[in-house]
């Protein structure tokens, strides 16, 4: 359909013509309406459109035709009866019901568009149609309606960068200039709290008569409320408005989803790279509506979850930012300088105080009301733990949170403990290798002549390799025990606490307080991980993962592919069951020769790749190469070291972000500390 079309004359007479025009085939049962900017010219929409991968059809709908010869069909009506958004966006219902007669309706606009796209869908919604996703690109309103304090900073923001400019010209066109914007801003000053039409808006003339009534439009038009939920895409680069026009959004939504695309108001339309990431944004948050969709979905018990971490580890980002994509209410309270404040749209973000991280955590959960706790690493698991036992009895409400969030109370020695953890599984008949703890040397060499060799040494509560230690020879036995189980060395107790504000390690290296030591037998095979989201011990979503490649020796894994393992399956679900596990959590085991899965260890806490499950794309035999841990040192921006690259192509300044961290990882001075640390450190698994 490539034709004008004019809303019925009993409806609407005297009204503004509404062009609507097929831009992509696809889908009858799903039509995306696209309203385009100020000049209402469809064309400026066709390098989204020609991105867009979904299978659904899209129309260009304007209020006005985008050309003088369309513009001739509304030569004899009254155009001026129907100036305002409001009146424009009823012609245009009008006109896509002729097209899609009854919802689900799905909308969106760009610059002026969206604020008819927005009003469009209020419209629907006021008569009882269902809108099913609603995106505005680069939607600005009027700045009489911004909060003050945005339109402040903006004011200055924008005075500043004037008169940089205006310093450099010459004295009598800086002159000029200077009048023209100093009566300028004292109109914007004047007019803040004023009623009347905007007279600088009035006064702006565009390339066409529809730009010219846009402009003026647009200082009529104040957003109401929306009952629903929008996306909102926002260029990076703000040039134009002095000020982050999504901060404009807060409150006008029941829930608001936030995307970035590199640009600014204007390229991100216009420039190919920027235009296909509009696209990128619009086929996922359709597919995400798809009832086929297969990922994770907010759901009773895990819908406003919060991220709480104490490293700066890039999975905590990836994940909140998948979550937020998804619809969750993602609050985090995390360390400063971590990725996770590049992540749009969380409800919190809150600082995990290095000195008093209790008292930080406790105030950013009653600023957040999380209904679940994700922790992200083995500290935040210890901290969690540390805050139940304050609270259990004054604050049954957080203490009930917490119990929640870590599992049945009962199985927290189990969780905690290797050798719990291994008893828990045979018990359960999951393939585990025997375990134990070892108090001393002694005992150490009788489990050994026990089970025999190889062995493998593992400390609780330690992760990412450390306090591991694998044992082939008799002779490395004692050399082993002694490295393994001894306290932290004070430099060790010195540097946490001064750099790391950890006081742990020195508390441990004073009190000569051991590690608990595990002895395990070794099993041959490969590594493989079961990743887990679970709500009450029932699980919601699982995959298989088999490690491909690792970051670095026996490190954290870079390349991962997708497998079928019911054998792993069924044991994770086993014992997220046994455990009562609410959040995420992974599962490692060693695969066999004979395809037999081993468990070796739970992570009751989120791990890098959680994310997949919310995304949902579980492919047998895809391979994936984690972000940033995948990335070739040195290579272009983006290259992976096998498989797919997995990068967050809808979150830029994470990319932007994990680029920074693999480049650091691999400078010259970076390698050269991790082969000194690998020749201090024993052996690992």
């Amino acid at each position: 359909m490539s034709a004008p079309v004019a809303a019925d004359d009993a409806q609407a007479a005297g009204a503004v013509p509404v062009w609507l025009e097929r831009l992509r085939a696809g889908r009858t049962d799903e039509s995306l309406f696209l309203v385009p900017g100020l000049e209402a010219d469809p064309g400026e929409l066709k390098g989204v459109v020609a991105a867009l991968t979904g299978p659904q059809q899209v129309y260009a709908v304007a209020p006005l035709a985008p050309d003088a010869e369309h513009r001739n069909i509304a030569e004899h009506r009254d155009i001026a009866e129907h100036r305002d958004i409001e009146q424009m966006a009823e012609l245009m219902v009008t006109a896509i019901r002729a097209v899609q007669p009854a919802g689900p309706y799905r909308l969106g606009g760009y610059s002026f568009g969206a604020l008819i796209a927005l009003e469009m869908a209020q419209q629907l919604r006021a008569a009882g149609e269902a809108v099913d996703t609603l995106f505005l690109v680069e939607a600005v309103f009027d700045e009489r309606y911004w909060p003050r304090g945005i339109w402040l900073r903006a004011l200055l923001r924008r005075t500043g960068r004037q008169l940089w400019r205006i310093a450099r010209m010459n004295p009598v066109r800086a002159a000029g200039e200077l009048r023209l914007r100093g009566v300028r801003l004292v109109q914007r000053v004047l007019r803040r709290n004023a009623d009347a039409d905007d007279p600088l808006r009035a006064g702006m003339q565009g390339e066409t008569e529809m730009g010219t009534r846009a402009y003026a439009a647009i200082g009529r038009y104040r957003p109401r409320f929306y009952d629903g939920s929008m996306t909102l895409v926002a260029s990076s680069v703000d040039r134009h408005f002095g000020c982050d026009t999504v901060r404009l959004w807060n409150g006008y939504a029941r829930h608001l989803d936030i995307a970035r695309v590199d640009g600014d108001h204007l390229t991100v339309m216009q420039e190919p790279e920027s235009a296909a990431a509009v696209a990128r944004v619009i086929d996922h948050r359709l597919a995400l509506a798809r009832k086929e969709w297969t990922g994770l979905r907010p759901m009773p018990g895990l819908a406003r979850p919060m991220i709480l971490t104490t490293m700066r580890w890039f999975s905590a980002a990836r994940l909140a930012h998948a979550l937020a994509e998804a619809g969750f209410a993602v609050s985090a309270c995390r360390p400063r300088a971590h990725a996770l404040e590049l992540v749009d749209g969380l409800t919190a973000d809150c600082r995990l105080h290095r000195l008093w991280r209790l008292r930080s955590l406790v105030a950013a959960i009653r600023e957040a009301s999380p209904d679940i706790i994700l922790p992200d690493d083995e500290r935040a698991l210890a901290l969690l733990r540390r805050l139940h036992r304050r609270v259990r009895t004054a604050d049954a409400a957080m203490a009930a949170l917490v119990a929640r969030s870590l599992g049945d109370v009962d199985s927290w020695p189990s969780i905690a403990s290797r050798t719990g953890l291994a008893k828990a599984a045979q018990n359960l008949t999951v393939p585990a290798p025997a375990t134990d703890v070892v108090g001393t040397a002694d005992a150490l060499t009788r489990w050994v002549g026990e089970h025999g060799l190889p062995i493998v040494l593992k400390t609780d509560g330690s992760w990412g390799g450390r306090g591991v230690a694998v044992v082939r020879d008799g002779t490395e036995l004692r050399d082993a025990w002694r490295t393994i189980s001894n306290p932290p060395r004070l430099a060790r107790g010195l540097k946490r606490l001064l750099v790391n504000f950890e006081a742990g390690p020195l508390s441990a290296w004073l009190r000569r307080a051991h590690p608990v030591v595990n002895a395990q037998k070794f099993v041959e095979g490969r590594e493989a991980i079961v990743t887990v989201a679970c709500v009450d011990g029932a699980v919601q979503a699982l995959v298989c993962l088999e490690v491909a490649q690792e970051s670095e020796a026996k490190g954290p894994a870079a390349v991962v592919r997708v497998i079928e393992h019911s054998g792993m399956a069924q044991a994770a679900g086993q014992l997220v069951a046994r455990f009562g596990l609410t959040g995420f959590c992974g599962f490692d085991f060693m695969l066999t020769g004979t395809g037999e899965a081993y468990l070796l260890e739970l992570n009751p806490r989120v791990t890098p790749t959680a994310y997949l499950l919310v995304e949902g794309d579980h492919r047998r035999s895809r391979t994936i190469a984690l972000f940033p841990a995948g990335l070739v040192p040195g290579a272009e921006a983006g290259t992976a070291v096998a498989g797919v690259p997995d990068i967050p192509v809808r979150a830029p300044s994470l990319i932007r972000f994990g680029e920074q961290m693999a480049m650091r990882k691999h400078r010259a001075t970076a390698r050269m500390a991790r082969r000194l640390k690998q020749r201090l450190s024993p052996a690992r698994y």
